[in-house]
């Protein structure tokens, strides 16, 4: 029979061992997907053409539509799949139908919205049943935090540098996402919102904020001035932090969400990385504020 500290030092071997797995996935599969983000960028800044990037957009707010949808129905709220799934692939790839006119992007987002708004209440002029109002107001997350939040992405895509400034934000978003974590697992001590993600450490997240400066000033230097978004190294640290705030805010949205789902990673798909919502969520206000920024500068 083993003895009671043996069985202790096995587990602890199993946890150090896990935990260095992970960091070895993470580490391999958050570049390789960051890379895959970089060459479409790169072919849509070389082409001139914004069509694969707006058709990558579309998918990805339709999947992360299905994964918000299947984690609510393991809450017992079932919702309209499909009227969910379309109305946020359309609200994310607008660009497909105007890569080249905000204003009626602007307009096409109102009308997508609406008519989402209407669809979902159509499906319940009805007999009431049991939940209906729980499944109703449910079915407006999806639409709002993943269909109108992450579709605003495009709007920093605009212009002939639009591929460069969505580059700089969505590295920098992406960043407080990676260097959080990196800085979080080796030197977090203190433990910042434990009730929604008991991972999230003040060391991680300072590390974060200070990644997404770097990540801001790293792509400025490649890219060259982004004028509006930021022609300047100070601009591009000041504009990381701020992005690196919002997408540690909507990761925390995120958490909060799938921590009353009861549930840990939206899907399965990428290792040790969760889905492709895990994967968007920091860009869900990440992109407003960029926007936010474009407009008052």
């Amino acid at each position: 029979m083993a003895a009671p500290g043996a069985e202790g030092g096995a587990a602890g071997g199993d946890a150090a061992r896990a935990k260095r797995k992970g960091l070895l996935v993470r580490l391999t599969v958050a570049p390789l997907v960051l890379g895959v983000v970089l060459a479409l960028l790169w072919w849509h800044d070389a082409s001139g053409s914004s069509a694969p990037t707006d058709v990558v957009l579309a998918l990805m707010g339709g999947a992360a539509a299905y994964e918000a949808c299947a984690t609510l129905a393991r809450a017992g709220r079932r919702l309209p799949v499909a009227t969910v799934v379309v109305a946020c692939a359309a609200l994310s790839g607008l660009g497909l139908v105007a890569p080249h006119d905000a204003a009626l992007r602007g307009t096409l987002r109102s009308l997508v919205l609406a008519g989402a708004v209407v669809a979902i209440f159509v499906a319940h002029l009805r007999t009431v049943r049991e939940g209906d109002l729980d499944r109703l107001l449910a079915a407006f997350f999806p639409v709002v935090f993943v269909g109108y939040c992450f579709g605003l992405v495009r709007e920093v895509g605009d212009g002939p540098l639009g591929a460069r400034a969505l580059a700089l934000v969505i590295v920098a978003a992406k960043a407080s996402d990676i260097g959080g974590w990196i800085v979080g697992k080796t030197m977090g001590r203190h433990r910042m919102i434990p009730s929604v993600s008991p991972g999230k450490t003040w060391e991680g997240t300072i590390g974060g904020l200070l990644f997404s400066a770097g990540a801001g000033v790293a792509v400025l230097a490649a890219t060259g001035p982004l004028p509006g978004l930021a022609t300047t190294s100070l601009e591009a640290a000041v504009l990381g932090v701020l992005l690196g705030a919002a997408s540690i805010l909507a990761g925390l949205c995120h958490s909060a969400f799938k921590r009353r789902c009861a549930v840990k990673d939206s899907s399965s798909l990428l290792p040790e990385m969760g889905g492709i919502l895990d994967m968007i969520d920091s860009l869900v206000l990440a992109a407003p504020v960029a926007l936010l920024w474009l407009t008052v500068r």
